[in-house]
């Protein structure tokens, strides 16, 4: 499919830069943008296994995004302080 879009000339600017840092062609860099961004099929279309791989792919995709709180961060004093008492 060929797709023709009118971007401001300072947008098309920081597109063009971007998929030269990445050693991709304008269109290539495009695709992969709009690939990303594809919508998915509904849950409720996709069999158990599928849902399943969809699933661990999400998970895996948030992978180093974790933000790990040592336990005294949940303590009520460490939420309320000298609120609430």
């Amino acid at each position: 499919m060929t797709v023709t879009l009118n971007l401001p000339p300072q947008v098309e600017e920081a597109y063009v830069a971007e998929a030269h840092a990445r050693g991709l062609s304008l269109e290539d860099l495009v695709r992969d943008v709009l690939l990303a961004r594809q919508p998915s099929p509904a849950a409720n279309q996709l069999s158990p296994e599928e849902w399943v791989r969809a699933f661990e792919a999400w998970v895996h995709s948030h992978a180093g995004n974790t933000i790990v709180l040592p336990d005294a961060a949940m303590e009520r004093e460490s939420i309320y302080g000298d609120h609430g008492q």
